[in-house]
């Protein structure tokens, strides 16, 4: 099993590369399991991935909250209670440098913005309005923080404020409010336990960012990038260039 990150690992400018895309291909025409485990949600996944081609056994989305199988059909979620969905937007709605979003199965949604741009990461979402929030069942609270010392500061008010009530990661200039006890770590053991039931697998995980160190310790083999930070490259025994060089090692080609 490939478990692979998206942004900065296979997505870049909101696309797979074509010598990528072609590695994933050869990867499961193998008859090995491609797993993707993300921070987006179900529709900013395929968003991504629809136009690239890409196909793949499961998803691990939400960094771990859901899991899904290829056709995007949930098969496990974690939400969010809505009494704090709410309390985090009045919290953060006025916070310089930041954009709340949240999500749900089915879309991301902007609530308040005041990063002062857009991100690729997140870039296709719809406005909804506070009176609208309780109509919904969310399974995160995405923050886009475009200052690195607000978001140090922004994070550490979240854990304060909300303890374990939540579960935080930080993703390149955002952090994701999760359900407590989601992360790609716990989302991944959850998919090998349903789909392999105690079955052996060898699984490599391939992933960039801090987001990733969870899953990577769940991993047989975790590998990152060159440009992966020093938090991430300690929990990981190789690092590559890029993707397909690691699947054409793994494949021998």
């Amino acid at each position: 099993m490939l478990v692979t990150d998206l942004d900065g690992t296979i997505v870049f400018d909101r696309a797979v590369p074509p010598a990528t895309r072609a590695a994933l291909d050869r990867w499961r025409a193998a008859g090995h399991v491609l797993v993707v485990a993300t921070g987006k949600s179900i529709f900013a996944t395929d968003d991504v991935l629809g136009p690239s081609g890409v196909t793949f056994d499961h998803c691990v989305c939400f960094t771990g909250a859901v899991i899904t199988d290829a056709g995007y059909r949930v098969e496990d979620a974690r939400f969010l209670p809505p009494d704090l969905v709410h309390a985090v937007y009045a919290d953060l709605r006025d916070a310089p440098h930041v954009a709340t979003f949240a999500t749900t199965l089915a879309d991301d949604h902007l609530l308040a913005d005041n990063a002062g741009r857009v991100d690729s990461i997140l870039a296709r979402y719809t406005p909804l309005a506070e009176e609208d929030l309780a109509r919904h069942e969310f399974v995160g609270i995405p923050l886009l923080v475009t200052d690195d010392t607000a978001r140090d500061q922004v994070a550490a008010h979240l854990v304060a404020t909300w303890g374990d009530r939540i579960a935080l990661h930080r993703n390149q200039d955002f952090l994701d409010i999760v359900p407590p006890g989601s992360d790609k770590g716990s989302g991944l053991r959850r998919l090998l336990g349903r789909r392999f039931a105690g079955e052996p697998v060898e699984v490599w995980t391939l992933g960039d960012s801090w987001n990733d160190i969870a899953m990577h310790t769940v991993a047989d083999h975790p590998v990152c990038f060159s440009y992966s930070p020093d938090e991430v490259k300690a929990v990981c025994e190789r690092e590559v260039a890029r993707a397909e060089d690691l699947i054409d090692d793994l494949l021998g080609g």
